[in-house]
C-alpha cells in the first residue's frame, strides 16, 4: 500500500495490512528477548534497499552487528546508509529528538528509537518529581509525532515492560499513557518457550487483539501456525 512501508517480513506485512503507516509513531513493546530489535533491523534493511536512509537511535546497545549480518548478506552496503545516534542520558535523548526536528529531510525513510523508555525509566527511579519527568518525556514524544506528521517519515520505537509484583500477568508498557497517546500503532510482543506472539493493542484499521504467531530464525522472523 502506498501509505505504508514494509516491515521487512512479507507475513508481517500481511498481518499489518501492508506494513507500518507513514504518518505515525509505531511502538513495539515486550520483555527482553521477545524480538523487538529484530523487527527494527528487518525494517531498516527494507527501507535502505528501497533507496532511503535510516536514522537509528540506540539507547541501550541493543543493536548487534553479528545479528544484522545474519539478517542481511550485504550489510556493509546497507550500513553506509544508516546514521547511528547513541544518547547516554535522558537529557541527551531530549536534545537528540529536538535536533532531529530541524535536520530531517526527504532522504530519510525511517527513524528508529530502540529503546525509547530506557532513560525515562532510570530518571523516574532517581527523581521524586515524577510528573516533571513524565512532562519532559511527553515533550520528547511530541517531537517525534511532529516529525512523522510534518515530514511523513515513519517512526518505529520499542519500549520495555513491567508487571506489578502482586500480578505478574498484568504486563504494562514502560512510559504508560505518554507512549499510548503518542502512538497510533501499539504492538505487544509475548515470549513463550518455542515461539512468540505479536498482538495488536492499538491501531487505526486493525482490530485490537489480532495475533501474529512467529519464531525468530537466522534471517529474521518466520510465521507459525497457531
Amino acid at each position: 500500500m502506498g501509505n505504508r512501508i514494509s516491515t521487512g517480513s512479507d507475513a508481517f506485512d500481511d498481518f499489518l495490512n501492508g506494513g507500518y503507516e507513514y504518518d505515525t509513531v509505531s511502538t513495539i513493546y515486550g520483555p527482553a528477548g521477545s524480538g523487538k530489535t529484530n523487527f527494527c533491523l528487518l525494517c531498516l534493511k527494507k527501507v535502505v534497499e528501497s533507496g532511503k536512509k535510516v536514522i537509528y537511535i540506540d539507547t541501550e546497545g541493543s543493536y548487534s552487528i553479528d545479528r544484522f549480518k545474519q539478517i542481511c548478506d550485504d550489510y556493509d552496503d546497507i550500513l553506509k546508509n544508516v546514521l547511528f545516534l547513541k544518547p547516554t542520558s535522558f537529557l541527551e535523548q531530549r536534545n537528540t529528538f529536538a535536533k532531529l526536528k530541524k535536520s530531517v529531510n526527504d532522504k530519510i525513510g525511517l527513524i528508529i528509537v530502540d529503546t525509547i523508555s530506557t532513560f525515562y525509566r532510570l530518571e523516574v527511579g532517581k527523581n521524586k518529581e515524577i510528573y516533571e519527568v513524565s512532562r519532559i518525556f511527553g515533550g520528547q514524544l511530541s517531537n517525534l509525532v511532529e516529525i512523522t506528521r510534518k515530514h511523513n517519515i515513519p517512526i518505529l520505537v520499542t519500549s520495555q515492560v513491567y508487571s506489578k509484583m502482586e500480578n505478574n500477568d498484568d504486563v504494562r508498557i514502560v512510559g504508560g499513557d505518554v507512549i499510548k497517546y503518542s502512538s497510533k500503532c501499539l504492538i505487544e510482543l509475548k515470549k513463550f518457550k518455542t515461539k512468540r506472539a505479536a498482538i495488536i493493542r492499538k491501531h487505526r484499521s486493525i482490530p485490537e487483539g489480532k495475533e501474529f504467531i512467529f519464531r525468530i530464525v537466522n534471517n529474521g522472523i518466520e510465521e507459525e501456525e497457531k
